[in-house]
């Protein structure tokens, strides 16, 4: 990408897509793997000694070693660009030319809404990633909750928002947008429900098997949240980040300030 006259650095937009669902994505295969290679007994047992053969998220990622430290790593890494695109999408649907003329105060505040709930969500992601739940089980089931519940509340909230915006309509890419939101959205609540429905059923009956069977619901769950966030791709499509010396400081600039049609 060619750069401006006062411009350091480019970045098409979807690199950073790329970052933000390769680095959790990588995380969790990588976990997994290395739990079942170097920690197999431990990480698939359960407190009822049934048959298993898959570890939970918990017992993939914050038990033992390398395994804890790669996740901590890898999920920490791409936070900070997380935390950007969430008050990069706020201006997004704040900005639309599109959005409604009447009640536009109110939109404005759900926008506002929307991103703390979005911020919210990765704070509580990074709690949960930082604190295990054998280092402190009360606090890792808080964080484990309000990322539960800060995620659902963004998916619906952000989805709604962005068909009111009027970016869904504005081109062929934002209703491909909209429905991959839907499906992102629907898989997620219903790996959450499923998810609880399974742990509930392994603790009670102690089935074989049905412990597998939750973990990959959470596995499920977890990418269907960054397929949700990937959607991204074609919200900014052919939006670059940059960063630029101009007197004053620097700044970074990630929408145009028109909406073009694709072709």
């Amino acid at each position: 990408m060619a750069l401006g006259e006062d411009d350091i650095l480019s970045l098409p937009f979807k690199y950073v897509v790329f970052c933000v669902a390769g680095l959790p994505s990588s995380a969790l295969f990588i976990c997994v793997i290395l739990s079942l290679w170097l920690h197999f007994d431990q990480a698939i047992s359960t407190h009822c000694e049934v048959p298993n053969w898959l570890p939970s998220i918990s017992a993939a990622v914050s038990t033992y070693s390398p395994e804890k430290y790669i996740w901590r790593f890898l999920i920490g890494l791409h936070i900070g660009p997380r935390l950007l695109i969430a008050l990069a999408f706020r201006n997004f649907l704040a900005s639309s030319p599109l959005r409604p003329i009447s009640g536009f105060r109110k939109f404005q505040r759900l926008c506002n809404l929307a991103c703390l709930l979005n911020l919210a969500e990765n704070c509580f992601l990074l709690g949960l990633t930082s604190i295990s739940s054998s280092e402190d089980h009360g606090l890792h089931a808080k964080c484990f909750g309000g990322f539960a519940i800060c995620s659902i509340l963004y998916m619906l909230l952000s989805t709604w928002l962005f068909n009111e915006s009027g970016r869904r309509r504005a081109t062929n890419l934002g209703e491909r947008s909209y429905e991959y939101k839907i499906l992102g959205s629907a898989i997620f609540i219903f790996c959450f429900v499923m998810g609880g429905y399974l742990y509930w059923r392994h603790n009670t009956f102690c089935e074989p098997g049905i412990y597998t069977l939750f973990a990959l619901v959470e596995y499920s769950a977890v990418f269907s949240n960054i397929f949700f966030h990937c959607t991204l791709y074609y919200d900014f499509h052919g939006k670059s980040v940059s960063l630029s010396s101009s007197f004053g400081g620097s700044h970074y600039s990630i929408l145009p300030t028109q909406i073009e049609k694709d072709t």
